[in-house]
């Protein structure tokens, strides 16, 4: 504890005075509060517009009644600073039992000192500036990101885009394929419907000829009636 004498030999070592410390931090709290009150007390007469010289009565009903609030705070407060003052001595200023003190000058300087406070305040300025350079690179690597996701979608719409125009036309050109098809098979079968009719025609003249001349066929009119035949579906062929 504080008041054995292991643990004054300890903080007087250190240039510590724990009492020391809590009496100023209690009377700086006294002090706040004070001043705090005193505050409270200038603008409750500005807000109520009283004069403590023309409103004698009013001034100490004021007073009075600031004082009545005080007090219940200030006793509610020093219950528990009192509270406060007896857990640092017994826990925050405690000198554990095993604590042993340093035999020697040398043993004392090898206690490394603490950092003052512009060591801390050059510390602190670099933890920011690697916090600030930390935090703009997140958001660069979220706009890369979110660039990529972008892209991403893109190409998959793209894709999609594609695979549906390219299944569109094969529809089409088997559609189209299969009417040119069927268009050129008409023709064809036309074609021959026409070629069987003349053949037809052609032999009934021939028959009609050759009775007329006798029964005698002339074979080099016959067969130009076939070259001309075929000249013309070689003609309708053509055409297709």
């Amino acid at each position: 504890m504080e008041g054995s004498k292991k643990g004054e030999a300890v903080f007087d070592s250190m240039n510590l005075n724990p009492q020391l410390f809590l009496n100023e931090t209690l009377n700086t709290v006294e002090d706040i509060v004070g001043e705090a009150f005193d505050f409270y007390t200038l603008e409750a007469s500005n807000l109520l517009k009283i004069d403590g010289r023309a409103d004698n009565n009013r001034s100490r009903e004021l007073a009075k009644g600031i004082d009545r609030v005080r007090g219940m705070i200030q006793s509610v407060l020093e219950d528990r600073l009192r509270m406060w003052e007896a857990y640092c001595l017994r826990y925050t200023f405690a000198v554990p039992e095993d604590f042993v003190l340093p035999e020697s000058v040398s043993d004392a300087q090898n206690i490394q000192p603490l950092p003052n406070d512009q060591d801390l305040d050059a510390e602190l300025d670099s933890l920011r500036r690697k916090l600030h350079l930390e935090r703009n690179r997140s958001v660069e690597l979220n706009s890369e990101l979110q660039a990529l996701e972008r892209r991403s979608v893109s190409n998959e719409l793209s894709a999609r885009l594609v695979n549906e125009v390219s299944k569109l036309y094969d529809e089409s050109s088997v559609n189209d394929m299969s009417k040119e098809m069927t268009k050129v098979a008409s023709e064809l079968r036309a074609a021959i419907n026409r070629l069987k009719t003349r053949r037809t025609n052609a032999a009934e003249r021939a028959t009609g000829e050759r009775l007329k001349n006798n029964g005698i066929d002339f074979s080099a009119t016959a067969l130009g009636g076939k070259i001309e035949e075929l000249d013309k579906f070689l003609a309708e062929l053509r055409k297709m």
